[in-house]
């Protein structure tokens, strides 16, 4: 029997092709579900509104988010270069109401720089800081693509509830996706802890 027959019927696709399309459907599916329109949660009434860092309109979601009551700590994951003076949203921790469109805050804003630069960095000084505190409700703020595995890897790190808030993802969304294919599959396979 001939590759792409059976039987003496010619089959319209090789096996092999076949086999192409539907990791490709399955791909699709899931970056759609995963990385463009993952699962979302209304702001709730919690101990604080995390801000993690990365592309988009983050700290100015997390900022609204605080304005409105949603909680009295906003907490931000502000990077620091060693040979940088000062960080991207530093400005925001001090709170002297000096950067255009960011008058004085009534809440208090922490600003951190993660251990390692990751989200798992951040996930992990989030949940020692909600430990800490004796917090059991946050309200992560991420954008779309990262929303999946920012939840992931700080639901291993603390117990607490988390509703999940996304921004539009800003940047090449076919190269953001790519990153996060990788960034999912080192989470759940090669570090499965916090």
């Amino acid at each position: 029997m001939r590759a792409g027959r059976v039987g003496g019927v010619r089959l319209p696709w090789h096996p092999l092709a076949l086999l192409l399309v539907v990791v490709l459907a399955v791909g699709t599916v899931l970056s759609w579900r995963w990385f463009v329109r993952p699962p979302v949660d209304q702001p709730i009434a919690a101990d604080a509104i995390v801000v993690f860092g990365g592309l988009g309109p983050r700290l100015e979601r997390g900022a609204d988010l605080a304005d409105q009551g949603y909680a009295d700590v906003v907490v931000i994951s502000d990077p620091a270069d060693p040979d940088q003076r000062y960080t991207a949203n530093g400005w925001f921790c001090r709170n002297r109401g000096d950067r255009p469109g960011y008058p004085v805050h009534d809440y208090e804003a922490v600003c951190f720089d993660p251990e390692t630069h990751t989200t798992r960095g951040e996930a992990r000084y989030v949940a020692r800081l909600a430990e800490e505190r004796g917090w059991e409700r946050i309200n992560l703020v991420t954008s779309t693509d990262q929303a999946l595995r920012a939840r992931l890897l700080l639901e291993r790190c603390w117990d607490g509830e988390i509703a999940s808030i996304t921004v539009p993802t800003s940047g090449s969304r076919p190269a953001r996706i790519a990153y996060e294919w990788g960034a999912i599959a080192r989470a759940t396979v090669l570090r499965r802890d916090c």
